[in-house]
């Protein structure tokens, strides 16, 4: 379960727009809901905001969470290099 202080962290590092990224990391690792389905938006944010339970979900958030970071890591290292910081 994602608890509040992790909320705040997860939210500076993926923004309101994250949902879309959690989809597309759980159907490229073929993980469907109960019914065979594709997890609906809803869910993730349920997921998410610590309403519903869902181990899958918490790793596809955790996956796209490390990823983001470190693509801001790495644009960073570029701007840094390229300004001669």
């Amino acid at each position: 379960m994602i608890h509040k202080e992790q909320r705040k962290k997860l939210k500076e590092v993926l923004g309101y727009h994250y949902t879309a990224g959690v989809l597309k990391i759980l159907k490229e690792n073929n993980i469907l809901n109960r019914k065979g389905k594709p997890h609906g938006t809803s869910m993730i944010r349920n997921v998410f905001n610590g309403l519903n339970q869902s181990k899958d979900i918490e790793n596809a958030i955790l996956e796209l969470y490390t990823e983001n970071l470190e693509k801001d890591e790495r644009r960073e290292a570029l701007k840094n290099e390229l300004l001669g910081l």
